[in-house]
């Protein structure tokens, strides 16, 4: 879905679309645009060929909610059966919404200091770990790091220095690599 929508951002092809689609529709009805593009195996086989899942996948995310049903059981487990349950809704609520904000006001509202569609809301990017850098994004897909300018709050980055440091994870690199088409327009 992700590949797909850099292959057609904002143009016909971009399953959401908030340029095509308004960013209210984006908003409102992100889930059900996610499903439709991924249920459609041509989309599988056209950007996620070199995606295989791997034991984790088919053991539990490769079945219909199975993840989602365990991740709310240990929840339920850990805090209780209604705290469980309510910590449960609280956090896919505020994940859905997050998400379809990215999509949905990072193509309409905010700065774009690079020549693409995409937009940056620092008050988003502060509440979505740096997503809502969306525009510079756009301008290096492949990078780690969303923040380029001194003053770009990306607390995704933060999080991803910190396991690299403790040797918990391994980034391939941790420069921003624009892509050739991304023209710097800072005023």
């Amino acid at each position: 879905m992700h590949r797909k929508h850099h292959a057609y951002t904002d143009i016909e092809g971009d399953p959401h679309s908030p340029v095509l689609l308004g960013w209210k529709k984006v908003q409102a009805k992100n889930v059900a645009l996610y499903r439709a593009t991924v249920l459609d195996p041509t989309t599988i086989d056209r950007y996620a060929k070199d995606l295989p899942d791997d034991r984790w996948d088919k053991l539990f995310f490769g079945h219909n909610k199975t993840g989602l049903l365990s991740g709310i059981a240990i929840l339920m487990i850990a805090l209780g059966p209604w705290t469980g349950l309510l910590a449960a809704f609280i956090h896919a609520n505020v994940y859905l919404a997050s998400n379809a904000a990215v999509n949905a006001l990072g193509h309409h509202f905010g700065r774009r200091p690079y020549d693409n569609r995409a937009t940056n809301l620092q008050w988003l990017a502060f509440f979505t770990m740096g997503e809502g850098l969306h525009n510079n994004h756009h301008a290096a897909p492949s990078s780690p790091r969303l923040s380029h300018r001194w003053f770009q709050v990306d607390p995704g980055w933060w999080v991803i220095k910190t396991l690299t440091t403790l040797r918990l994870a391994t980034v391939r690199f941790s420069d921003i690599r624009l892509t050739a088409t991304a023209k710097a327009s800072f005023n």
